[in-house]
């Protein structure tokens, strides 16, 4: 009997251990997630500012390039200006989509995943649409402001600004693709991190302590 009593105690003493072990980790999860959703703040704010800026060039610069859509030089650049707009608006609005999915309850893994899906839409988003077409933006902007008259008093200033950023858009590729050579593997990892923005980062970094202290 004694012997019995022994084993109940401590199976009773083992699952006092695994509720204490259950609760310290649904505290440290509650308390790292919580992290992580302010941390993702600072993203959607920026994002929101993003699109206000897009909705803003809308408002600014189509009544300008539609009241003068009959020259050509002013449409295309038009276009390129509202279609570029537009592009912010939809990463924006993307970007902050993929944060409301966010399933905070979810398993860890679960959460990785939606955290890698925000990645590379912000990551693919803010190159393709947001930053590389920099390099192009002041030539049609400044055929739209002139309403087209540059192209006749100054031509060459356009033609010298989209020299500019294809020479620009070259180095970009060239740059990166020497960066990310085997050798470079460093470099390659620390401007693929900077890509992604601070606030993906620690949102990585918080799921990461999660699953540490889950596995220990």
């Amino acid at each position: 009997m004694e012997l019995d009593d022994m084993k109940q105690a401590w199976q009773a003493l083992d699952h006092r251990l695994e509720q204490q072990h259950a609760l310290s980790l649904q505290l440290f999860r509650d308390g790292r997630l919580d992290k992580l959703r302010r941390g993702l703040r600072p993203l959607v704010w920026g994002q929101a500012v993003q699109m206000l800026i897009g909705a803003a060039g809308l408002l600014v610069l189509a009544p300008i390039w539609i009241a003068h859509r009959h020259d050509p030089a002013v449409l295309i650049a038009g276009l390129v200006l509202h279609a570029y707009c537009v592009g912010l608006i939809a990463v924006g609005a993307a970007v902050q989509a993929h944060v409301a999915q966010i399933d905070y309850a979810a398993p860890v893994l679960t959460i990785q995943r939606q955290l890698l899906r925000l990645r590379r839409t912000y990551a693919v988003g803010g190159a393709l649409v947001v930053g590389l077409p920099w390099w192009f933006l002041t030539a049609p902007l400044l055929v739209v402001l002139s309403r087209g008259e540059i192209m006749v008093a100054a031509p060459m200033v356009i033609w010298s600004q989209l020299v500019i950023g294809a020479l620009g858009l070259l180095a970009t590729a060239w740059f990166h693709r020497w960066s990310h050579r085997p050798q470079r593997a460093s470099l390659a990892r620390w401007l693929d991190a900077s890509a992604v923005g601070g606030s993906l980062r620690r949102a990585q970094a918080v799921l990461d302590e999660v699953a540490r202290f889950a596995r220990e």
